[in-house]
């Protein structure tokens, strides 16, 4: 098997910009990569970056920093995405 690098989506940046957690739509026409600082962004099947919005806390009297984002799994529509929390929680996005 061979590989073959195709492009890159996010560029190398300075200080914390891990990722924390990726998926693949199941048509395979969407990509959603979360970074540490709990932001989803929404790909296309080409690798542009067509969307991107922020997680949310379970409750904000904790703060914006209370938690990680740990899994994300689109639905068989990709029409939303389910984000796991460390904070206990999941919120389904409208995408």
């Amino acid at each position: 098997m061979q590989l073959k690098h195709l492009r890159t989506l996010l560029s190398p940046q300075d200080g914390a910009a891990k990722v924390t957690c990726m998926a693949w739509s199941q048509n395979n026409a969407k990509f959603a990569v979360c970074t540490v600082d709990r932001v989803v962004l929404l790909y296309d099947e080409h690798g542009e970056r067509r969307d991107k919005f922020s997680t949310k806390p379970a409750d904000m009297k904790y703060g914006r920093k209370s938690y990680m984002v740990k899994g994300m799994a689109f639905s068989p529509d990709s029409t939303k995405i389910a984000i796991g929390q460390t904070d206990n929680i999941i919120y389904v996005y409208k995408i």
